[in-house]
C-alpha cells in the first residue's frame, strides 16, 4: 500500500469494507465476511469478538455496528444506509430500527467510552482492522460463481466423470462484478438483433393443400397419398406451409392440416394486489424511544427521584404494549414482539432484584447543608451535575463524604477555614481540586480542627473542588 494521508486510508478502508455472509456463519455473517475479505480464519475473528465482549463489552458494540454498516454479500447498500434513504437493502426497516436501538443501549451500557478494558479492547479491535487492511488492501473475488456472487462454493469438487455445475464453478472469463464494483449510473439497452422468422406473418391460406393448384397437387403424391393429387397438400409439398414437427397443442400429430394456425394464447393470470405495507412496528418503536427520552429529560430538569432505569424501561414497555394492542386489531406489528420480550424481562428482573435501590438517579443534584445532620454521606446522580456548597457548614467532627456522577460535572465549594483531604477522579474531563490527591490541606481553623475527607468522581465530565 502506497504512502497516503490518514483520510485517504480511512476512505479506502471504508470503501473496501467487508460484506456480511449470513449463510456462512451462525449470526449475521460479520465474522465470516471479515475473514473472507482479509483471508484469515473466521474462527480467529469470532474469538476476537468474544474476547473483546468479555473484556469491556466493546465486541458486542462493534459487532452490532458492523451488522448495521456492512452490506450483505451481493449488495451495495447496508442496513444503516437503507434506513437513511441512501439505497435499498434486503434488511427490513424494522430490523434496522431494532438494531439501532439495541446498539444505542449497548453503547450506553457497555460502550468503549471510559477507562479500563473497554477502551483497550476497542483500540485493539480497530487497530487489528487497520493492520488487516494494510496486509490485504485489495478485496478478493466475491463468494460464488460469476452469475451468483452470493452462492457458496462446494466443499469438495465433484468426482471424475461428473459434470461441473455452472452455478458454482467459474468459467475461464474474468470476474466482472463484485460487492466493491461501482455500478453504472443508468442502464442503456443495446440494439436487439432482428429475428429471421420471428416477425414473419403466419398464413392461414389452404392453397396447395386442397388440390386447387394442379402442379402442387400432382407433387403431393410424395406426401403419402399418391392416388389423390388434390389432397397432396397433406404432405410436405415444398410450399413451406406444413411444419417439420407438430405444435405443442397437437403432440400426436393427428391434425396436420391445421399446424399452420398460430399457437393459442394463454389466459392472462389475474393481477394479485400486493399487500399494503404497515409502518406500525417502526412507528411504535420510534414513539417508545421518544417517550423514554422525554422521561429522562423530565427527570434531569426537575430532579425527580422516581426517574430510574427501571422507570424508563417501563415507559418504553407501556408504549410498545399499546402498539401490540393496536396491531392485534389491525393484524400488524408482529415485529414488536422481538423488542417487547427482552424489554419486559429487563423491567421485571430490575424491579425484583432492586437494581435501582441505592443507585444513582438521573437529574441535577444541588445541596447546601448547614448542619452535621443535614450533611449526607453521598451525593450522586447518573446523568446530570452535582453542586455541593459547604460554605455554611460548621464541621464539628471528622467526616467522609462522596460526590459521584456518571455523565456530568461535580462542583464542591468548601469554606476557607475547613481542613480537607480531597481525592478527585475524572475518566474523561478536567480536574481542579485543592492540594494533591489524598493529602491533607489545613484551613484557617488550625491543625486541631476536624477534617473533611471528600471523594469526587465522574466518568464523563469535570471535577472542581475549591474554597469560597
Amino acid at each position: 500500500m502506497t504512502t497516503s494521508t490518514a483520510s485517504v486510508q480511512l476512505s479506502e478502508i471504508w470503501r473496501t469494507r467487508p460484506s456480511r455472509l449470513p449463510d456462512a456463519g451462525p449470526g449475521a455473517g460479520v465474522a465470516a465476511g471479515v475473514a473472507h475479505r482479509y483471508r484469515v480464519d473466521p474462527v480467529l475473528v469470532r474469538v476476537a469478538f468474544v474476547v473483546s465482549t468479555l473484556f469491556g463489552g466493546s465486541g458486542l458494540v462493534l459487532y452490532l455496528a458492523a451488522w448495521l454498516t456492512f452490506p450483505r454479500a451481493g449488495e451495495t447498500t447496508s442496513a444503516a444506509e437503507s434506513l437513511l434513504g441512501r439505497g435499498r437493502s434486503s434488511e427490513s426497516q424494522t430490523t434496522a430500527v431494532v438494531l439501532a436501538v439495541v446498539l444505542a443501549i449497548a453503547l450506553v451500557s457497555t460502550g468503549p467510552i471510559g477507562a479500563g478494558s473497554g477502551l483497550v479492547s476497542t483500540i485493539a479491535m480497530l487497530g487489528g482492522w487497520y493492520l488487516l487492511h494494510r496486509r490485504t488492501p485489495e478485496p478478493p473475488a466475491p463468494v460464488g460463481a460469476l452469475g451468483d456472487p452470493g452462492a457458496p462454493w462446494p466443499v469438495t469438487p465433484p468426482g471424475p466423470g461428473t459434470p461441473l455445475p455452472e452455478q458454482h464453478w467459474p468459467h475461464s472469463a474474468p470476474q466482472q462484478w463484485s460487492p466493491y464494483t461501482r455500478l453504472p449510473e443508468r442502464y442503456v439497452p443495446g440494439p436487439q438483433p432482428a429475428s429471421a422468422t420471428g416477425n414473419a406473418p403466419v398464413s392461414l391460406s389452404k392453397d396447395g393443400r386442397n388440390g386447387e393448384n394442379s402442379d402442387n397437387g400432382g407433387n403431393g403424391g410424395n406426401g403419402g397419398n399418391g392416388g389423390n393429387g388434390g389432397n397432396g397438400g397433406n404432405g410436405t409439398d415444398g410450399t413451406g406451409f406444413a411444419p417439420a414437427a407438430p405444435p405443442a397443442w397437437d403432440p400426436l400429430g393427428v391434425a396436420p392440416f391445421a399446424w399452420d394456425l398460430p399457437e393459442p394464447r394463454r389466459a392472462a393470470a389475474p393481477a394479485v394486489a400486493a399487500p399494503r405495507s404497515s409502518h406500525l412496528t417502526s412507528t411504535t418503536i420510534g414513539i417508545a424511544v421518544v417517550a423514554s427520552a422525554v422521561t429522562v429529560a423530565l427527570g434531569t430538569v426537575f430532579g425527580s427521584s422516581w426517574v430510574s432505569a427501571t422507570t424508563v424501561g417501563a415507559v418504553a414497555l407501556a408504549v410498545i404494549g399499546l402498539g401490540l394492542v393496536v396491531g392485534a386489531f389491525r393484524r400488524r406489528g408482529y415485529g414488536l414482539l422481538v423488542v417487547a420480550g427482552p424489554l419486559a424481562g429487563f423491567v421485571v428482573v430490575s424491579a425484583l432484584v432492586g437494581v435501582d435501590a441505592g443507585a444513582p438517579r438521573m437529574g441535577n443534584v444541588t445541596a447546601a447543608p448547614t448542619s452535621m445532620t443535614a450533611l449526607a454521606d453521598s451525593y450522586s446522580t447518573s446523568m446530570g451535575n452535582v453542586e455541593l456548597d459547604l460554605r455554611g457548614l460548621e464541621l464539628t467532627e471528622d467526616r467522609r463524604i462522596s460526590v459521584d456522577t456518571t455523565v456530568g460535572n461535580a462542583e464542591v465549594t468548601v469554606p476557607s477555614s475547613m481542613n480537607v483531604v480531597v481525592t478527585c477522579n475524572s475518566n474523561v474531563g478536567n480536574r481542579d481540586c485543592i492540594g494533591s490527591p489524598g493529602v491533607r490541606v489545613d484551613g484557617t481553623a488550625g491543625p486541631d480542627a476536624p477534617v473533611l475527607t471528600l471523594d469526587a468522581t465522574t466518568t464523563l465530565g469535570n471535577v472542581e473542588v475549591t474554597r469560597g
